[in-house]
């Protein structure tokens, strides 16, 4: 089975006291300085409700370590002869993955500025794709919750859709769903067999059981209500970088 690295995430210290072997339970959630993250409510397992947007103009993150600089995302449409309607359609299809497995619903708006996720090209084209995520760095540890996630993808690499073999060239769909998950809170679990995997497998468009298991972990259910008291805190805002 041949695989490409999707990518590794580039702030190590998220791994330490992690085992280098596949998790056990087929997911890892993302930690950083003891703190588990994620969208809406401070708490594992409340739902969330997300907007997204594509970028429409450069956006300019001062201290992101990547996606520090993105812009709109018609050079890679461009590039890889890719149509709006089928970019626009295949993002879509990547956050019906998540939505369909947990209660976490994404809406799409126009204005970026507005949106929680935001989807560019790199300005500043390296490797495949990347995601920044900004939250509330609180005392305390616990769970915090996302302030905004940024995905960006390399204009001057091949896009496709579907799969054909060719590992190459990076399926759409594919690679922004392995994406979403690092901007809605989750990490890799390890090398392959996940979407959350880091290595670029043609093997599966839909989520695995380790990935279903990761979203509902931070989530909850669909549809299925949870009562708890949230975390309470109050902190300034900090950023990581992952692939």
């Amino acid at each position: 089975m041949s695989k490409l690295a999707i990518g590794l995430v580039v702030f190590m210290a998220l791994f330490a006291g992690f085992p280098a072997a596949q998790a056990s339970d087929g997911f890892r959630l993302l930690r950083l300085d003891g703190t588990h993250l994620k969208w809406g409510s401070p708490l594992l397992g409340s739902g969330a409700a997300v907007k997204y947007a594509f970028a429409t103009r450069d956006i300019h993150s001062p201290g992101a370590r990547n996606c520090g600089e993105i812009g709109p995302v018609a050079p890679i449409m461009s590039s890889s002869r890719i149509d709006a309607k089928h970019f626009e359609a295949e993002t879509a299809a990547a956050f019906a993955l998540w939505s369909a497995a947990a209660d976490i619903s994404f809406v799409r708006v126009e204005d970026p500025g507005r949106a929680d996720i935001v989807i560019g090209a790199q300005l500043v084209p390296r490797g495949r794709a990347f995601t920044e995520v900004f939250f509330d760095r609180k005392p305390g540890g616990g769970v915090q919750s996302l302030k905004k996630s940024f995905i960006c993808l390399n204009p001057e690499k091949p896009w496709k859709v579907g799969f054909d073999g060719d590992i190459e060239v990076y399926d759409l769909r594919y690679t922004i769903a392995h994406e979403i998950g690092h901007a809605i809170g989750l990490d890799h679990p390890g090398h392959s067999g996940q979407v959350m995997g880091f290595a670029y497998e043609e093997e599966f468009r839909e989520l695995q059981p380790g990935d279903s298991a990761g979203v509902t972990a931070l989530y909850g259910k669909p549809g299925v209500p949870l009562v708890s008291v949230p975390v309470p805190a109050t902190g300034s805002t900090d950023s990581m970088a992952l692939q």
